[in-house]
């Protein structure tokens, strides 16, 4: 297919529907206003449909097309029910970004992970993404793109965070799998995905407001895990996401991306900027 050099046309999304999961999330709302921002329809699903529908109004206030829906993403059945509602409404999905996640509620070392805690990241990180894959292998139009969220600690260690960094590991083997799976059934389906450094969220900062007595500092303290000491916003996403979304990567499938400002390239304990 021939693709237009001019940049807009290279990367819009106009008339592409858009599904992202956990999308009453800070990352998922961000990610969600950029496909909106740059043409495409959006379809916002979470289990918190309330959280969906706040961020689903604040991009139809932008005159962005939004709709929100309940999700859960464990489930094979609540997969099916969100794709025949956004096909109803639209049509076929272009785009599905696997957003949905959890994180651990504190710091738990290796002797002291709770069983639940692992099986529940598993099954909202890893499952709830190759159930995205495998509905979108039935429901999503020709030429399709999905997109995994995974994290840096899918390639390193994760202090305290056993559960979290193998579930996002895994994601890695999910999509170099599914992707080639899709390419020997004779699927038109690209998937690709992103895997984020540390990113500013409220979750992301847990307990750490209350022990340190403000955001300011607890943002403070966030950024020192970062090389360049600075924060990095579920924004620094936006760019990447609607990359592997158009056409612009039409030729990656199976691609990893890292979005980590750096933090891979250093050796831990010694070369993170002072605080």
């Amino acid at each position: 297919m021939t693709i237009s050099q001019n940049s807009s046309g290279l990367f819009s999304l106009a008339g592409k529907i858009s599904l992202v999961t956990g999308a009453g999330g800070e990352i998922g709302q961000a990610l969600a206003a950029g496909l909106a921002a740059n043409g495409s329809k959006v379809a916002l699903s979470d289990i918190d449909q309330t959280a969906a529908e706040r961020a689903a109004e604040a991009i139809r206030e932008n005159g962005g097309d939004a709709i929100a829906l309940p999700h859960d993403v464990t489930s094979p059945a609540s997969w099916k029910q969100v794709f025949d509602a956004v096909t109803e409404t639209w049509g076929a999905v272009n785009i599905l970004a696997n957003v949905a996640g959890v994180i651990p509620g504190r710091p738990a070392v290796l002797a002291d992970v709770p069983l639940e805690e692992w099986r529940r990241s598993h099954a909202v990180n890893l499952d709830g993404s190759f159930l995205g894959v495998q509905a979108g292998v039935k429901a999503m139009a020709p030429g399709g793109s999905i997109i995994n969220i995974g994290s840096i600690v899918g390639y390193f260690g994760a202090r305290s965070g056993v559960a979290y960094g193998t579930s996002k590991g895994a994601i890695r083997g999910l999509t170099t799998q599914t992707a080639s799976s899709c390419i020997a059934e004779g699927h038109d389906l690209r998937i690709n995905t992103l895997h984020p450094g540390y990113i500013l969220t409220s979750a992301a900062l847990g307990e750490q407001v209350q022990k340190l007595g403000s955001r300011e500092a607890a943002e403070r303290a966030f950024a020192t895990r970062n090389p360049r000491n600075r924060c990095m916003s579920p924004d620094a996403l936006v760019g990447p996401l609607i990359f592997l979304a158009s056409d612009a990567s039409q030729f990656m499938n199976g691609a990893e991306i890292v979005i980590d400002d750096g933090m891979s390239t250093q050796m831990p304990g010694t070369s993170f900027a002072k605080g």
